[in-house]
């Protein structure tokens, strides 16, 4: 039987891992920022975590499906609002295309930490800081990896290791859901931000 306590639990260690880097006072600009970012991934995670909690207390695993599908969008959106990065996830394989398709960025990101994880890196090396050239100017980009936790197969592992009402409710909002089959420890996908590095630039009269 699914325990909650460790269902959070082992949400937030898939999720959000050990993003606090160690941070001297006098760190440089782009330390702090990288900082921030990974503050706002941890952030991300505990509240995602706490409503998934909710949902598996009062519907169990059927119910966290539209849960997650409604609030993990609404708190990408607020977070973005409240501290200027761009904040959302993406995956090695997409549940939702609207949403978690990776750029390119993105993809060679997820291909890096799929290197890492086969070396048996860390959970806190899984995570990047960059700074890229967009078409108007630089982007800071940072991105954490996201890995399954036993609790995560529930809606992610095989088809026919999952509960019928989990396939039904997937089946239901999902039609061409993609982000099944996965192992414990296999790589998820990735939270991603970026914002510019500058500010705009002024149009052209």
């Amino acid at each position: 039987m699914l325990k909650l306590t460790g269902y959070a639990a082992g949400l937030l260690i898939a999720i959000a891992g050990s993003v606090y880097p160690t941070l001297a006072s006098s760190a440089p600009p782009e330390a702090t920022e990288q900082a921030e970012a990974a503050a706002l991934v941890a952030r991300f995670g505990e509240e995602l975590g706490d409503k998934l909690q909710s949902a598996m207390k009062s519907g169990g695993p059927a119910h966290a499906v539209s849960v997650c599908r409604d609030e993990a969008p609404a708190i990408a959106s607020r977070l973005s609002r409240e501290s200027g990065w761009q904040v959302k996830r993406v995956g090695t394989r997409v549940r939702n295309p609207l949403t978690g398709m990776p750029d390119a960025w993105e993809t060679e990101v997820l291909a890096r930490f799929a290197e890492q994880i086969e070396q048996r890196a860390s959970n806190e090396k899984l995570a990047v800081f960059q700074v890229v050239e967009g078409p108007r100017g630089p982007i800071k980009r940072f991105a954490k990896a996201i890995l399954i936790a036993p609790q995560c197969l529930v809606c992610h592992g095989a088809q026919n290791a999952r509960p019928p009402a989990v396939r039904a409710a997937l089946e239901r909002e999902y039609p061409h859901d993609a982000a099944i089959g996965y192992a414990v420890g296999d790589l998820r996908g990735a939270f991603s931000l970026r914002r510019p590095a500058l500010p705009d630039r002024p149009s052209q009269p």
